[in-house]
Order: C-alpha cells, then sequence, then structure tokens
C-alpha cells in the first residue's frame, strides 16, 4: 500500500535534483575537507577523518521537496544546512574524541564545519534560482477544479503565489447558477459536471481536484466515474475551513489508510535535539544566573512579606497540569489567592496589586526566570505556547476555535505569539485569539531553527520593554 503519492507538482527539473542530491554535496564536502587541509597529506587519509567525511557526504543535503509548500526559501535552506552542518561538526568531534585527537582536530572541524555550511548553501540557493527560472522550470500541468467551493476558490489564490509550483490552472466544473457561488473571478467555468468527461476527452488536462462535499455522495461518484476515462490524475481537495490541519499526514493503521488532521509536532530526532537544547540551555542559565536569582529573591522577601517564589498551577502537554515557578511581583495575599490559578484577574498597566520589585522584574521579564527548572524538569520548553492560568484556559477554549490545540506541545518560556507583538495582558478576545493564532501557526511550522530564531527575537524584545507590566 502506498501512503504518498507519486504525482510531482515542484518545478525542479530531473537533472537539477541530481546535482542537489549528488554534486552539491559532494563538492561542498570536498571544498570543505580541502579548506580544513584534511586532504593534503599525500594521498593518505586517517580513518576518522574518511568517516567525517562519508557521513557528511551522507547528511548534507537539502530536503527540496518542502518546497511544495514554500513561497520562499532562502532563510529556510540556510536553517536547514545549518542545523545539518552542527550534527556532522558534533559527529566530527566525537569521532576524533575515540581516536584521542580532539585537541588536535579542533580548529580542522570548525574550518570544515563552517566551510560545508556557508559551500552547501551558496550552491543550493543558486541551484534553486536556476532551476525554477523561466528557461529551466518543468513545463506546467495543467490543473482543473471540480466545484466552485470557498476551499477551492482560496486553493487558486494561493496556487498564484507558489514559485516552485508547476501548475497552470484553467478553470472550474460547476453545475450551479454564478449567484449561488462564492466569487471565482478571474478563472473560467469550464463545463457542468456532466460535461467533465467531454472535457478531458477533447482537451490537455493533467490533473482534476474535487472540491465536492463528502456528503454529496452521488454527484461525488458520478464525477470520478467520469474521470476514469481519461488519463488525469484525480486528487479530493479537503475543506477545513474552520481550522488549518496541523502535521497533516497519511497514516497507516492496519490496512487502513486514515487522513491525519491534527498530529503531534514534536517527534523523531527534531524533538531529540530540542529537548537536549532545553536541558543544556537550563542547565547553562541556571548556574550563570544563581547570583542574580539569589538578589531578586531576598529583595523580594525585603520589599514585602510572603515567599519569593509563586507557584501556581498550569495545563502543559496534553493539558496534563503541573506546577509552574514565577518570582512573585504582586502582594502575598493576591498570589496565594492565585495559587489555585482560579478567580485571578490578568495583570493590567499600573496595576495596584503588583508590589515595587515586582514592577521592575515583571518589566524585564526577570519574574519569569524560575520556569529555568520547570524547563530542566521536563515539564516546559524554552520556546512554545505560553502557559495560562487554569481559569483563563477553560473560560477561552469555549471561546476560540482550536483553543487548545497549543496544548499538544510543552508550554515555553517564550512563543511565536510572544515575539509577534501578543506578549503580556489579553485583555480583549481578539487578542487572544490573535495569540492563538499565531501559537497554531508555531506548530504546523515547528522546527529546532524556527527556536533559534525565536529567542533571537524575544531577546530584542526584552531589551526594549514592551507589553510587560
Amino acid at each position: 500500500m502506498y501512503f504518498k503519492s507519486k504525482t510531482d507538482f515542484l518545478a525542479i527539473r530531473q537533472q537539477f535534483r541530481y546535482a542537489l542530491d549528488f554534486a552539491a554535496p559532494i563538492l561542498s564536502v570536498g571544498l570543505s575537507a580541502y579548506y580544513a587541509n584534511w586532504l593534503g597529506r599525500a594521498g593518505h587519509i586517517d580513518w576518522p577523518i574518511l568517516i567525517i567525511l562519508g557521513y557528511a557526504l551522507v547528511t548534507i543535503r537539502y530536503d527540496y521537496s518542502s518546497l511544495i509548500q514554500a513561497t520562499t526559501f532562502r532563510w529556510q535552506v540556510v536553517f536547514s544546512l545549518f542545523q545539518q552542518s552542527l550534527l556532522i561538526g558534533l559527529v566530527a568531534a566525537m569521532t576524533f574524541l575515540l581516536d584521542q585527537s580532539l585537541e588536535y582536530h579542533l580548529y580542522a572541524i570548525l574550518y570544515f564545519v563552517s566551510g560545508l555550511w556557508v559551500t552547501s548553501t551558496i550552491l543550493v540557493i543558486l541551484l534553486l534560482e536556476v532551476s525554477t527560472s523561466t528557461r529551466f522550470r518543468k513545463p506546467y500541468r495543467k490543473i482543473a477544479i471540480v466545484a466552485v467551493t470557498d476551499a477551492s476558490v482560496a486553493f487558486v489564490k494561493i496556487l498564484k503565489k507558489q514559485r516552485f509550483i508547476s501548475l497552470d490552472f484553467v478553470g472550474f466544473f460547476e453545475d450551479r447558477l454564478p449567484d449561488r457561488l462564492p466569487d471565482y473571478s478571474p478563472y473560467p467555468i469550464l463545463a457542468p459536471f456532466s460535461g467533465v468527461s467531454e472535457y478531458v476527452e477533447k482537451n490537455v488536462l493533467h490533473d482534476v481536484l474535487i472540491s465536492l462535499p463528502t456528503q454529496a455522495s452521488f454527484r461525488f461518484g458520478f464525477v470520478v466515474k467520469a474521470l476514469l476515462n481519461s488519463t488525469c490524475s484525480i486528487h479530493y481537495l479537503h475543506d477545513f475551513l474552520l481550522i488549518q490541519p496541523i502535521r497533516a499526514a497519511l497514516t497507516s493503521i492496519g490496512e487502513v489508510t486514515v487522513y491525519t488532521i491534527i498530529d503531534m509536532p514534536e517527534s523523531g530526532l527534531d524533538y531529540f535535539i530540542k529537548r537536549a537544547f532545553d536541558i543544556f540551555f537550563s542547565t547553562i542559565a541556571i548556574i550563570f544566573l544563581s547570583p542574580l536569582l539569589l538578589a531578586v529573591g531576598f529583595l523580594i522577601r525585603f520589599d514585602s512579606k510572603g515567599p519569593a517564589l509563586f507557584k501556581q498551577y498550569r495545563w502543559g502537554n496534553a493539558a496534563e497540569p503541573f506546577e509552574i515557578y514565577k518570582f512573585r511581583s504582586m502582594t502575598n495575599s493576591v498570589s496565594e489567592q492565585a495559587s489555585s490559578g482560579e478567580g485571578i484577574i490578568q495583570t493590567t498597566r499600573n496595576d495596584a496589586r503588583v508590589t515595587r520589585i515586582g514592577a521592575f522584574i515583571r518589566r524585564t521579564s526577570i519574574d519569569e526566570l524560575p520556569q529555568l527548572f520547570n524547563i530542566f524538569k521536563g515539564d516546559m520548553s524554552i520556546v512554545g505556547p505560553r502557559p495560562h492560568a487554569t481559569q483563563h484556559n477553560k473560560e477561552y477554549r469555549n471561546l476560540v476555535t482550536g483553543y487548545m490545540l497549543r496544548h499538544k506541545v510543552k508550554p515555553g518560556l517564550t512563543g511565536w505569539a510572544q515575539v509577534n507583538g501578543f506578549r503580556g495582558e489579553t485583555d480583549t478576545l481578539e487578542k487572544m485569539e490573535m495569540r492563538v493564532k499565531y501559537d497554531l501557526e508555531y506548530l504546523r511550522n515547528w522546527n529546532p531553527m524556527l527556536d533559534i530564531y525565536i529567542i533571537l527575537l524575544t531577546v530584542r524584545i526584552v531589551l526594549s520593554n514592551k507589553n510587560a507590566y
């Protein structure tokens, strides 16, 4: 049973794919090895270097199939190859460590990894630019859609923005009158459903997308039967208008293949990298910031009565409750009331409940630093949707579509919503909807390099002291 379609819509010709799969890695590894002086020993190459070069040849390549969902690609290439180069550098270090020659080869590893990243990035970007130019791209496949729906019209509009897809949309098949249809201009109606078979006989058409709802089973079957008399590839265009799929995929359950709409983003090697980074970063940060953490704790105790730490249950991955740590920034009576997560009102600007020290640590986000211990324990991650109070979760899950999906991953110290301006108070439903929108966008596009990008943006935002009080 096949779980992935063989239909290829990418605009990249086969010869360029060979260059991306084989020529670019070989050239990048060769040049980088020469730059690291690993090929200049009169034809003799040590066994650790052979292992590293072999691993690099297998590993360093860009997954150009991901371009099927991309409109821009340069930063995607840069981040992807940077991640692979770092992994190769780690393998190189471990290999020389086993050979007991790591200290001698440290600079060579640095030269090799940096050369590999820069060379492969330049080659891949150049090849993709040339392969998708008007002169060299694959011929366009002609495509039509059965039924004018909100989903099919949105699909056509998105299609026009996709640089890496080689499709020419020719029009719709539709029975209904124009006044019963969404605005589909400037595209034509090619024929009614009954004319599908005749149209594909007389015209070149490579692919047909069926956008009929599944409950229209009679018309659905009629159209498919009409297309069986052609050589067209037939695809079903799903209609998820309430929320876009997250990590959509085909999943095998026994002998049946199901279409997965919502799935867990964290899995495989990327999840291992994310967790390893969380442990490493939180450990280093706790050690480095320990004097600051102790000083802030002392100042809080000196400024007002009560403990330095504020603990409250929040919902984590799969909505499992965990106890989050923060520096107490409000009066002790308010903090005790809020510890359960119930009956607490969000902090507002110039809130009288905030202490003098509390105002400063909230403005600088120092109050969030104890969450480094949550990250080390595994309750949280450096990057992810920010955890809300239990009361807010219960309130907004019934008001914001897709709200609970943000709990498909561990909550984070910072997140995609926060670096896009939705940090601090969400005093309106519209603000919460926008925060959830960015949280779900993070789930759809998550990878380790996106986390690093969010961390860098967070540092810049924290230094500007915006939207925190």
